[in-house]
């Protein structure tokens, strides 16, 4: 077809079309390298079907037109008594509509207003993609996201490549599909296309298309192509695609030997990197890097994140006793098991948030539990400090354990005052911009885990009851400093 078609208007891409037996741009149910998984497959504790729903959600998508195949009755089943799903899911049998039969898409392309999302089942990717993809794709354009397998962070469709070129004064690109085996790096005798091709960006099987061009295969006359390859080439023709890379926004295809494997660490690597802005130096560096292994292990184990949290607390419990004696050996053993308690408390976050099972309870759960264990510490410490050491016998290490524990007790309050004040808009408005400020500041501070590691340096080195005497002190000062913060909302109003 000559020229550009007409833009079409802005709309706001609400909806997606998850392909679950076949890849994006295969065609006729034969692939472009790797064949595709079962969406059955699990992958970070998630059947692969399972998580795309989820991401599709969580990242904006309002309806969800699933082409799946034999396994739509396992599919149906997984979904039909979860409460978390919101999205509106419409099921169409492939055996009816094959995604290779151009009709498939014109069908789709008179039911979608403005522009959707095509996604096949064997990609794993962020909300935070879904969000860019749906912000950019709402302006009229193909919008794919690219990559290049030596970066490491994510995968490409190995039969698809995009070169850019320079045409009539303007700058577009030609989609370029090649057989998969050229580009691979083991190829004995690599020839000079392969070499070329080798360098230019994958497409992912994640893209966003205008509805105006869903349905242009059966006007190109598709002969066998895939239609959605067509399409594509059509946007490139018209100059109208537009990339994004997805070494910001972590994407990874799953085919291949180790694809779930290195999903499930993308996923995970892309987790605690948008964490990471609220974690101390120590979690950021020792314990996130700990906690990953743990946190696979767990989601191997089906293991919810309450139950995480409750073995956190249990092991910190433990780490308690273990001051109690006021042995040297014993408190280090109990500062290496604070350690411990402190690495899992790390993946009941990470496991409820991989597996979207995000909920108010298990916020309040993890809160209470990390508290009781700071109490149960400083007790067990202060019995330590009584029993053995140069303030045993007296009633100083009493004394301060007693102010660190009530000095706890009312730090958990205000932290409470400041969470139920961030969730009500109305007051949180009638605060100035500073103070909100505040709040996010001394809410993102209790959260640091960065205590864990002085009290390991002090066991190694004798110090707990000084270590005893600055949280005597320091905690005092952290609850008048919150107190201050948040004055304007502590003062009743007339």
């Amino acid at each position: 077809m000559d020229g550009t078609l007409k833009q079409e208007a802005t709309h706001a891409v609400d909806t997606a079309v998850l392909l679950t037996s076949v890849g994006v741009f295969d065609h006729g149910g034969a692939g472009t390298g790797e064949a595709v998984p079962s969406p059955l497959m699990r992958v970070g504790g998630m059947t692969l079907f399972q998580r795309a729903v989820f991401t599709l959600q969580r990242g904006g998508i309002s309806q969800i037109w699933v082409l799946a195949g034999s396994e739509e009755q396992a599919l149906r089943q997984l979904l039909r008594e979860d409460s978390r799903i919101q999205a509106a899911v419409r099921w169409l049998p492939v055996r009816e509509f094959p995604p290779h039969d151009p009709q498939t898409w014109e069908t789709l392309a008179e039911e979608i207003n403005g522009a959707c999302m095509i996604v096949g089942c064997h990609t794993v990717y962020a909300p935070s993609l879904v969000q860019r993809l749906r912000n950019e794709g709402s302006q009229g354009k193909a919008v794919v996201v690219v990559g290049h397998p030596e970066e490491g962070h994510h995968g490409g469709n190995p039969g698809v490549v995009l070169r850019p070129e320079g045409l009539e004064g303007r700058t577009t690109s030609t989609v370029v599909f090649h057989d998969p085996a050229i580009s691979q790096p083991t190829s004995p005798k690599p020839t000079s296309q392969a070499k070329d091709l080798s360098r230019l960006p994958l497409l992912g099987d994640l893209m966003v298309l205008p509805a105006r061009l869903l349905g242009i295969s059966g006007v190109l006359q598709a002969n066998g192509t895939n239609p959605l390859r067509l399409a594509l080439e059509q946007a490139a023709v018209e100059g109208t695609i537009q990339t994004i890379g997805g070494a910001s926004h972590s994407f990874r295809d799953v085919r291949g030997p180790r694809g779930p494997q290195l999903a499930e660490r993308t996923l995970l690597h892309e987790l605690q990197t948008l964490k990471g802005g609220l974690d101390g130096l120590v979690d950021r560096y020792v314990n996130r890097k700990c906690s990953g292994l743990l946190t696979r292990g767990f989601l191997r184990l089906g293991w919810s994140p309450n139950t995480i949290t409750m073995v956190s607390l249990a092991v910190g419990l433990v780490a308690a006793a273990l001051f109690v004696p006021g042995s040297l050996e014993l408190a280090l053993l109990g500062a290496l098991v604070l350690q411990l308690s402190v690495i899992i408390d790390c993946c009941d976050g990470e496991v409820a948030r991989l597996t979207f099972s995000e909920s108010k309870f298990g916020q309040e759960l993890d809160i209470w539990a990390d508290n009781i264990v700071h109490i149960v510490v400083f007790a067990g410490i202060a019995c330590g400090a009584f029993l053995h050491g140069p303030w045993e016998q007296t009633n100083l290490p009493l004394l301060l354990g007693a102010s660190a524990v009530m000095a706890n007790v009312v730090s958990l309050l205000l932290v409470n005052h400041a969470r139920r004040l961030r969730g009500r808009p109305r007051e949180l408005r009638q605060l100035t911009e500073q103070e909100r400020a505040n709040i996010e500041f001394m809410l993102g501070k209790v959260a640091n885990r960065d205590f864990s590691v002085i009290v390991l340096l002090c066991a190694g080195f004798g110090f707990l009851h000084w270590f005893l005497a600055l949280a005597a002190i320091g905690t005092w000062v952290f609850v008048m400093l919150m107190a201050w913060m948040l004055r304007r909302s502590l003062i009743p109003r007339a």
